[in-house]
C-alpha cells in the first residue's frame, strides 16, 4: 500500500464498522451469517477478491501465494455449506506470506487451530468434509461475497458487528462523514455520563438526541 492508504487504513482503524455502515447511502454490508472465527481487532485494509464455485477451493490456494502483505482476500464460496473452503493449512500459509484476514462466504475447518493463529478469519461456519480442488475460479475480478459488492481494491472494515465494504473512489469521502459520525456519538455517551450524575432525573430532555422532537412531530406526540 502506498503511504496514502496506510493513513486511511490506520484511521479507519479507528472507528467500528457500525459507523462506517451509517454514513453510506448504500447498504454494502455482509450477510449477518459471516462471523470472526478468531476476533483480534478490527480488521481493515484492501480487497483482492476470489470467485470460487461450489464446494472447490483450487482458485483460494491461487490467490493466497498471488496476494500481498496487508491484503485482504475476500472470497465469494456461493453459500455452500457441504464442505469447507480453508482450514489451518492454507490459513497459515496466507499468515506467513503477510495476509491480513480472509473472509468467506462459506465454511472452514480445523477451528480449535485457527483460533492460535494472527491472521483473521471470518466464515459462516465449520464443517470437516474438505472441497475439491480442481477449480475454475476467478481472482482479482468483481464478485459478490455474502450480499455486498466487492471489486479488487476496495476497503474492508470487518469487526464483531459485521463486514463493510466501501468503494475505493468513495473510501476518503465515507471515512470523512463516519469519523463525524464518531464524534457525535463521543459526545452524546459525555451527555449520557453527564445525566446519569444527576440528583433529579425527570427532565430528560438534556438526554434526549437532538433530533428526535423534530421526527416526532408528525405523530403529535
Amino acid at each position: 500500500m502506498t503511504h496514502s492508504q496506510k493513513t486511511l487504513v490506520a484511521r479507519m482503524k479507528k472507528l467500528g464498522s457500525s459507523v462506517f455502515a451509517d454514513v453510506m447511502e448504500t447498504n454494502n454490508v455482509m450477510d449477518y451469517h459471516i462471523k470472526p472465527v478468531n476476533f483480534r481487532e478490527s480488521l481493515v485494509g484492501r480487497a483482492r477478491t476470489v470467485a470460487l464455485p461450489k464446494g472447490d477451493n483450487l482458485f483460494l490456494h491461487y490467490a493466497i501465494y498471488q496476494a500481498h502483505p496487508g491484503d485482504i482476500l475476500i472470497v465469494d464460496g456461493q453459500d455452500y455449506k457441504e464442505a469447507a473452503y480453508l482450514g489451518e493449512l492454507m490459513a497459515g500459509a496466507a499468515e506467513a506470506i503477510g495476509v491480513e484476514g480472509i473472509i468467506i462466504d462459506g465454511l472452514v475447518r480445523d477451528r480449535t487451530d485457527l483460533r492460535h493463529l494472527d491472521i483473521q478469519i471470518y466464515a459462516k461456519g465449520y464443517l470437516s468434509t474438505g472441497p475439491t480442488k480442481e477449480g475454475p475460479g476467478a481472482f482479482d475480478t468483481a464478485i459478490t461475497c455474502a450480499g455486498a459488492m466487492v471489486c479488487p481494491g476496495d476497503y474492508v472494515i470487518a469487526d464483531e458487528d459485521g463486514v463493510v465494504v466501501i468503494p475505493q473512489g468513495e473510501v476518503a469521502d465515507i471515512l470523512e462523514k463516519a469519523e463525524k459520525k464518531a464524534a457525535y456519538e463521543y459526545n452524546r455517551l459525555k451527555q449520557i455520563e453527564a445525566f446519569k450524575q444527576l440528583e433529579n432525573k425527570e427532565d430528560t430532555s438534556n438526554l434526549e438526541p437532538g433530533w428526535l422532537q423534530e421526527k416526532l412531530k408528525a405523530y403529535h406526540l
